[in-house]
This record gives C-alpha cells, sequence and structure tokens, in this order.
C-alpha cells in the first residue's frame, strides 16, 4: 500500500513538473518581439562616415555628433558626444551614438571634425547633416547644411528617439563647411 503511494506521488509530480516546464516555455519571454527603447531624453542613432580620411590620430582632433535648437547654429549645441569611427568588414567608418540630457523639443542633428587646438574659422569642419529626404546625403554643398527643408528630430513626453541613422557625406579633406 505504502508502495502504490509512493509510485502515485512520484507519478504526479512529475507530471506535474513535466506540465509546469511546459507552460513555462510556452510564456517564454525568449521569444517575443520587443521594441528597443531608449533613454529618456535622447537622440540615438549610426553614422557611415564617406571620408576617405578618417582621422584616427586624437592628438589632431576628434568626431562629434552635435544637436542644435535652432538652424543654423547661433552658439554650441544643445548636446554633442564624441564618437570614433569604426573600420566596417566593407572598408567604410560607422558609428552609433546616443546624445543625453536634451530637453523636450526639435533638433538638428550634425557631425563634425573639431581640430585641436580649436580655432575660430577654420577649426570645426562640418561633415554631415540628419538629412535624407532632399539629396543631402549624397550632395556636397552648403545649401543642403543650410536648405529650408533640413528635417529636425523632435524629443516630446521625455521620451529617447532612435534610429537617427545618416551618412557623413563630406571628406575632412575638402572642408564642405568650416566655422
Amino acid at each position: 500500500m505504502i508502495k502504490k503511494i509512493l509510485i502515485d506521488f512520484v507519478t504526479l509530480s512529475t507530471i506535474a513538473i513535466l506540465i509546469f516546464i511546459a507552460l513555462d516555455c510556452n510564456n517564454s519571454s525568449n521569444n517575443s518581439v520587443t521594441t528597443p527603447t531608449f533613454d529618456n531624453n535622447s537622440i540615438n542613432g549610426t553614422i557611415t562616415f564617406v571620408d576617405t580620411n578618417v582621422i584616427k590620430d586624437t592628438t589632431g582632433g576628434y568626431y562629434s555628433v552635435n544637436a542644435f535648437a535652432t538652424w543654423p547654429p547661433t552658439g554650441n549645441p544643445s548636446g554633442s558626444v564624441k564618437i570614433i569611427p569604426q573600420k566596417q568588414s566593407n572598408n567604410t567608418y560607422k558609428a552609433s551614438y546616443e546624445i543625453p540630457g536634451l530637453s523636450n523639443g526639435s533638433y538638428v542633428v550634425t557631425t563634425a571634425f573639431i581640430k585641436i587646438p580649436y580655432v575660430q574659422g577654420s577649426s570645426v569642419i562640418g561633415l554631415g547633416i540628419y538629412n535624407t529626404t532632399n539629396g543631402c546625403d549624397t550632395s556636397h554643398t552648403t545649401s543642403c547644411i543650410f536648405g529650408s527643408s533640413v528635417p529636425t528630430v523632435t524629443i516630446s513626453s521625455n521620451y529617447g528617439v532612435g534610429g537617427i541613422d545618416y551618412r557623413s557625406w563630406a571628406d575632412t579633406s575638402k572642408q564642405t563647411y568650416k566655422f
């Protein structure tokens, strides 16, 4: 009698464990698709550099991604981060970025190379601007930089914004724009 109770207990326990495992696997979050989230009040993306002269020596300057609340710029950016372009297998350079600490509002996102030591009027070389709507992704003219249709990235309700990917199309040797 005790042997039958023990066998029944082991059998029921095994069935219960198998049901628990089956239900747990069925509700597993490993199979679900999630929407990426970004830090609050940030702009995030990836820049593909077309520059044939990517500068790796940081003693000569650095690359930055900048968010300007006014355009054309009338002062310092509202947010800025240094980035380091990384060589890809297809011999292009890319850099992911996050510009944190921005307020709700609209921003023009740009890329620049800043020479060190900084000298006003010749040390910042405009390299790219987030603008894939009117040909600025391939044009090397200042009309793209200062045209009226330069798109902005909007932060609202303190949410972070992502997918702000663009090409930094100017070559540091061509110096499309200096300031």
